[in-house]
């Protein structure tokens, strides 16, 4: 059977527009680091859907997670951050089906705050994000991303401060019986 003109123009048409819709939506991909490291909330929230989610899935023995609802509290909550932040986001696995898309990422977030005593506090997590992606008058926009965490770590740096001993030239008065205090 012999394709025709038009139908060879119309199978294309179709390549052409899933290859856009996959680099469209690694480009959600790449805007959604830099938006909510850089803090940029109404850049951020305008990547989802008007009613689209931000939340994290629920393990036993971790506190309470995000579940952040609608491009408003979406903004509020990427430009209310307390901490400097940088996500490292795989590419993503992307299934496309008409107007709905679904992927999966991998990613390393690390993030940086200082306490009330000026010490850095710092998280480095690993998991992946399962992402439901709609195509909108918009263009894609992400209507759920569901954050899965593999692990999760926190530490503070107390840094170093070069200064004198508290006990300034001399040591303090030996008392041989005293011991001493173990801290490990």
């Amino acid at each position: 059977m012999d394709v025709t003109e038009s139908e060879r123009f119309a199978a294309l048409d179709r390549r052409l527009r899933a290859v856009e819709d996959r680099l469209e939506i690694y480009q959600i991909e790449g805007a959604y680091s830099r938006a909510y490291d850089g803090a940029k909330g109404d850049e951020w929230a305008a990547l989802f859907t008007e009613d689209g989610i931000y939340q994290g899935r629920q393990l036993a023995g971790m506190g309470e997670l995000n579940f952040v609802q609608g491009r408003k509290a979406l903004s509020e909550f990427c430009s209310s951050s307390p901490v400097n932040c940088i996500h490292y986001i795989n590419v993503p696995d992307i299934s496309i089906d008409g107007d709905e898309a679904t992927a999966r990422a991998n990613f390393t977030f690390r993030a940086f705050g200082t306490d009330s005593f000026g010490r850095v506090n710092a998280t480095e997590a690993q998991g992946y994000y399962d992402v439901a992606y709609r195509r909108t008058s918009e263009g894609w926009r992400i209507r759920r991303r569901f954050t899965v965490y593999f692990e999760r770590r926190q530490g503070t740096a107390y840094g170093y401060e070069p200064s004198a001993s508290p006990f300034g030239d001399s040591n303090p008065p030996f008392d041989a019986t005293a011991g001493f205090r173990d801290r490990r």
